[in-house]
């Protein structure tokens, strides 16, 4: 079988924690090289852009196709404008090489609607996995700016492709809700996690690493750094809380300037600046020593489609504190893996950080059923699930 992926703004290569490369970037490599164990072989297509020094070395090398769609210094809003050029430069290229395609996989909504013309052109089925969807973030985070096409191309897309992989139950809700898709046409496939890769190992030998001092008490964040993340909700905690032997260490790419301006402002604010460290992006395999060198992991944010990151750190067997949002909430188990907050205040915040600082049986227990937990989200199962629709698909 042979499949064309289609992840207009999002080059999988590229190091994540950078602009607009997160945990698609990483979904994506994963299945890439996930899939083909099972003889699927996957070309990947991705807009022609100017970050190609952002590009993290894998062990292995994935198919990646560059497609010239739009001047490459063009960031994810106005790349609609481009998706015919882009659509136009994948046909060329299956023509020039002589190639078919059984099946098209879509990743966000820009790749959703480039699939769908892709579509009528070679005549295969497309399943589309939107990663995020605009209205489902607009009620969380009302300050989100986005393509203006992007609501009624969501809702187009779910209702023309063969299939609809999601995360959660709540995203598969709202899409047949919404949309009016029918139920058997959407699939809950959640992501997996390199349990290899993210692992519990000795606190003190991944301090020395990275060089934290093994008497602290570290939180750690891992995201993009950008409002929907809810870092200045965790800030505030963390001035509520004492903070005489507690670190916050914030991993994730500089390039927001103004985000990263006003979070340090925040840091002067609440005398904070001595305490939390911009870590900048980091490799994935550097990012374990992270995980493991904490005590809690954060994630505070406004909406979380899944939430990579809290998965990765259940996987090191570190407690999570998390927004009870979107696909959070099937990674942590409240008040056994670590815990769920309704409300995005600090106060809730400041309640539960404050419990499991002074409780080390706590955190460890917690740990534990964190790992076990993750263990249950593996990607055989997810790749297993993935090839069983790509079959159910293509023979049909």
């Amino acid at each position: 079988m042979r499949v064309a992926l289609i992840s207009v703004h999002g080059d999988p290569n590229l190091q994540a924690g950078g602009k607009d490369a997160g945990g698609m970037n990483i979904y994506i490599r994963e299945v890439v090289e996930k899939l083909s164990v099972y003889d699927v072989e996957v070309d990947v297509f991705t807009r022609d852009h100017d970050r190609k020094n952002e590009i993290e070395a894998h062990q292995s090398k994935l198919n990646v196709k560059y497609i010239k769609a739009g001047d490459n210094s063009l960031d994810k809003i106005g790349i609609y404008n481009h998706i015919d050029e882009f659509v136009e430069g994948v046909d060329n290229y299956k023509i020039q090489n002589n190639l078919k395609y059984d099946l098209i996989f879509a990743h966000y909504w820009l790749s959703g609607s480039a699939s769908l013309k892709l579509k009528k052109i070679w005549g295969v089925p497309v399943i589309t996995t939107f990663h995020t969807m605009q209205e489902i973030k607009q009620e969380a985070f009302p300050y989100n700016i986005d393509d203006p096409q992007r609501q009624a191309q969501e809702k187009l897309i779910s209702q023309e492709s063969d299939g609809v992989v999601v995360w959660s139950e709540h995203e598969k809700n709202f899409i047949q809700s919404k949309y009016n898709v029918i139920s058997k046409n959407i699939h809950i496939i959640p992501p997996g996690v390199d349990l290899e890769l993210f692992q519990p190992t000795d606190k003190d030998l991944a301090r020395r690493e990275i060089n934290i001092d093994k008497d602290l008490k570290v939180i750690l964040f891992v995201g993009r750094l950008e409002r929907l993340k809810g870092l200045d909700t965790l800030l505030e905690a963390l001035s509520m809380i004492d903070q005489e032997e507690i670190n916050l260490l914030v991993v994730g790419g500089l390039y927001n300037i103004s985000e990263v301006s006003r979070l340090k402002k925040m840091c002067n604010e609440y005398n904070l600046s001595e305490k939390v460290h911009f870590i900048g992006s980091i490799s994935r395999s550097d990012l374990k020593y992270y995980y493991n060198s904490s005590d809690i992991c954060v994630l505070p944010s406004y909406y979380e489609s899944f939430g990579l990151s809290a998965l990765e750190a259940a996987a090191c067997g570190v407690p999570v504190v998390a927004s009870k949002k979107g696909g959070l909430s099937s990674i942590v188990v409240d008040k056994k893996t670590g815990y769920l907050l309704q409300w995005r205040c600090p106060g809730p915040f400041v309640e539960k950080l404050e419990i499991l600082l002074k409780s080390k049986d706590l955190r460890n227990s917690m740990g534990i059923n964190a790992r076990k937990h993750a263990e249950k989200l593996n990607w055989d199962d997810s790749i297993n699930n993935l090839k069983q629709l790509f079959n159910k698909l293509t023979s049909n």
